[in-house]
């Protein structure tokens, strides 16, 4: 394993997902303020409920060929042809069973339409992760960051076009469609071209029945993730019937924020992966360091974004989605308090599973979602998308403790310390916080945030939480170790 791949594809990933993210976030942005709350919330569901069953076709195949191919390269052909095989045959079943389920739920015909163009980008999608995911195993994430964009980018201008011409919702999902397709034929392309794999293309059931053992346990997180992600907005829209529509498009609004920021952690943890998976066999002292020093810069990250936007909501949600979305302030304060532990669960996740320890992540996460959908099914009828929003919260924190206390089995990690460091960056961002509660009144948003970020850089350095030279030592543990 090359030195500075872990850096290098830190850069490549997470420069894609800031840009992905920031022209998702823009598109969604237009779709709230063209399409208004009902037929956001209509939208929103249909994407929704389709990602839930989106896990019963990759049923954790995709990061089990990620993590063999990251261990050794000798099989990668074998291995990819066993995955794409399975996942064709399962795309057809899913499929099918998503037509039959939206039909049975009593649906109107345009969520229905909405939701059948959104199984074809739900499938197309499947294939194309195992593509990616063959060459994220060999530590080459820079095509994939080019697909992410490009796909993207045809989203947001399709999708803009079609705004304009002001055409009938079913429309919408087209430039979705349409990303997806390329995204399929450009990872297969990559695949074939950039990946010397010798020998031919054989199909070996012995093969097929290895990727299923491994994937298991990543097939079980995997499925009990993707429901617990999404299951809110389906719940909202199924308990809430007349009103559903509009519960989703306010919650949509709120999850769509701190959702957005995720790129950070989800970026820097498929980066590490491979490298929690390598030190696990090579390195304890060095999966130690690593972990103490991503858990760190997370949270030297996350906390000011939190304080902000929470003291912030009021004047962010009317100007970026438009006053008709204004009731989506208070969700989105009980939703960005989430965002911590979602920053935290993202490392974590990758330890443990870069450790072998993937089954309790899924446990946790298993238990998280249970709960989830039994106090959702409580709570929304009397509190309906703020219940949705305070769930998630206690979901998130959950899963935070229950990892930290595995993680602490894992490796001889400074706890103390990692705890010490927090209380600074806490205290830090809590003054920050305060500046902006302040100047949030006479002056404009732009120099308010800027307030913002000049008081929390001063607050690190009087606290002594942060310097250049923890970024140096962390660069060199990672470029200049050998295997």
């Amino acid at each position: 394993m090359q030195s500075k791949t872990v850096t290098q594809n830190t850069i490549y990933l997470t420069i894609s997902y800031v840009a992905q993210k920031v022209l998702s976030f823009l598109y969604f942005v237009l779709l709230a303020r063209y399409l208004g709350v009902e037929n956001l919330g209509k939208y929103t569901f249909a994407l929704s409920f389709t990602t839930m069953w989106a896990v019963f076709i990759d049923i954790g195949l995709t990061p089990a060929l990620v993590k063999e191919v990251a261990r050794s390269f000798e099989d990668t052909k074998k291995q990819l042809l066993a995955v794409i095989s399975v996942k064709l045959g399962l795309s057809v079943i899913v499929y099918a069973m998503v037509i039959v389920t939206i039909n049975l739920m009593g649906y109107p015909a345009l969520t229905k339409q909405l939701v059948y163009l959104s199984g074809l980008i739900m499938a197309l999608d499947a294939i194309t992760q195992s593509l990616w995911g063959v060459l994220r195993g060999a530590r080459n994430l820079k095509f994939e960051g080019q697909g992410i964009v490009i796909n993207q980018l045809l989203v947001l201008i399709g999708g803009f076009v079609f705004l304009q011409w002001k055409l009938p919702l079913i429309y919408i999902m087209l430039p979705l469609l349409a990303g997806s397709l390329f995204n399929l034929a450009y990872s297969t392309f990559m695949v074939k071209t950039k990946l010397v794999l010798n020998g031919r293309y054989a199909f070996d059931w012995s093969m097929v029945k290895r990727m299923l053992r491994l994937a298991w346990p990543f097939a079980l997180l995997t499925i009990l993730s993707r429901v617990y992600g999404n299951a809110d907005s389906v719940l909202l829209s199924y308990i809430l019937k007349s009103s559903g529509d509009y519960a989703v498009g306010i919650y949509a609004a709120a999850m769509k924020i701190p959702f957005a920021l995720q790129f950070i952690p989800s970026a820097f943890s498929a980066a590490i992966f491979p490298a929690f998976s390598h030190y696990f066999l090579h390195d304890k002292k060095q999966l130690s360091y690593v972990f103490e020093k991503s858990f760190y810069f997370l949270t030297i990250l996350v906390l000011p974004i939190i304080f902000g936007i929470f003291v912030l909501a009021e004047k962010i949600v009317p100007m970026v989605f438009g006053a008709d979305f204004m009731l989506s302030v208070l969700p989105l304060r009980i939703l960005i308090i989430s965002l911590l532990f979602v920053f935290w669960n993202f490392l974590l996740g990758a330890l443990l599973n870069g450790t072998d320890h993937q089954w309790k992540n899924t446990l946790f996460v298993g238990v998280a979602m249970g709960f989830s959908v039994m106090l959702n099914a409580l709570l929304i009828p009397h509190y309906d998308y703020l219940a949705a929003a305070a769930i998630f919260v206690v979901g998130q924190t959950g899963i935070s403790i229950a990892s930290i206390i595995v993680a602490r089995k894992v490796g001889e990690f400074a706890w103390g310390k990692m705890i010490i460091q927090f209380g600074r960056l806490l205290a830090s961002s809590i003054l920050m916080a305060v500046v902006v509660w302040c100047l949030k009144e006479f002056l404009p948003l732009g120099l308010t945030i800027a307030g913002g970020v000049i008081t929390y850089g001063v607050a690190l350095i009087i606290t002594r939480s942060f310097s250049l030279a923890d970024i140096k030592e962390f660069k060199n543990a990672i470029v200049n170790r050998n295997s």
